[in-house]
């Protein structure tokens, strides 16, 4: 087999549909089925089933979709690394939207001073959607908040961080010496999206308390929540990361509740079956040492917020 049979077969499982396939490819569609059904006689398996003109990928259709993918995007690397002017190629990476805030422009900005040659594209999402497109083999390699929960990825963990309830310093909390989870759970939440890593934590959290607590404001962006909780009576779950960075000492309080049980890794997260090549590697150290950097800790603890 092919690397041809293998990007068609990618392309057709994509799109489930051998017409759209045979469009994006610019071929013709019986050159398209062709190669599929090539495939399937070669490893006498069948990848999709046909039922009523759709397409159904089968198990051993989506197990094959996770070795051709891979299979490609090495290919692929290989090319870029061996026909560009020195061999270095490109890398491109995902981040959490908290990690990309305070980390990763200054990793990229370092690995660029021992690395120029090679072009480092970010895409920034929340965890979640950084883990799908990981899995994808969309992105190289990803830097999130926790552990992905998939055995296909192999997780390096490079930074601790503390989550913490916050509120304004005008809220009927601030200032108190013992808060309670009921008695934070009384107020409204300002809350990141689901899918963001502080949401899932502290949903874990409240499920395992047998807490409800109400959700007033959604948002991607933190400072947009802190903003919020300065404003209004509310309460937000924010990275020390973040308090550390933005140095709202006199506009909002962190709440004395037990940080501990916020405790979190940062990863960085890649497929195992990805190839990691000299330049990634590289820059993955150097997204760890960016976490061990002095201002790199993430505990607002090092720096406290007055309570």
């Amino acid at each position: 087999m092919t690397i041809r049979h293998l990007k068609i077969f990618i392309e057709v499982y994509k799109e489930m549909s051998v017409t759209k396939a045979a469009e994006k490819l610019h071929l013709a569609q019986p050159s398209v089925s062709l190669a599929i059904r090539e495939l399937e006689e070669a490893y006498r398996v069948r990848l999709f089933d046909r039922i009523n003109r759709r397409l159904y990928v089968t198990e051993n259709g989506k197990l094959f979709f996770d070795y051709a993918v891979h299979i490609v995007s090495s290919f692929d690397q290989m090319e870029s690394v061996m026909t560009s002017a020195r061999g270095i190629g490109s890398i491109h990476i995902g981040s959490s939207i908290t990690i990309a805030s305070y980390l990763i422009p200054d990793a990229v900005r370092r690995f660029g001073q021992v690395c120029p040659e090679c072009q480092v594209s970010v895409t920034v999402e929340n965890s979640h959607r950084i883990i799908q497109k990981v899995l994808k083999n969309e992105l190289d390699f990803g830097v999130v908040e926790d552990k992905s929960g998939y055995e296909q990825l192999e997780e390096r963990p490079f930074m601790e961080d503390k989550l913490y309830f916050v509120c304004g310093s005008g809220h009927p909390l601030a200032g108190r010496e013992t808060v309670t989870l009921e008695e934070i759970c009384r107020y409204p939440f300002f809350m990141r999206e689901p899918g963001s890593a502080a949401r899932e934590i502290t949903d874990h959290l409240m499920k395992s308390r047998q807490m409800k607590y109400h959700i007033l404001w959604e948002s991607v962006s933190n400072q947009v929540l802190l903003h919020g909780v300065e404003k209004l009576p509310g309460i937000t779950v924010v990275s020390g990361r973040v308090l550390e960075k933005e140095q709202e000492a006199d506009r909002i309080r962190i709440l004395p509740f037990h940080p501990e049980a916020f405790c979190r890794q940062f990863m960085i997260v890649y497929h195992r079956q990805k190839f990691i090549s000299r330049t990634m590697a590289e820059l993955m150290q150097v997204i760890e040492e960016s976490g061990s950097r002095p201002g790199g800790h993430a505990d607002a603890s090092a720096r406290p917020l007055r309570q």
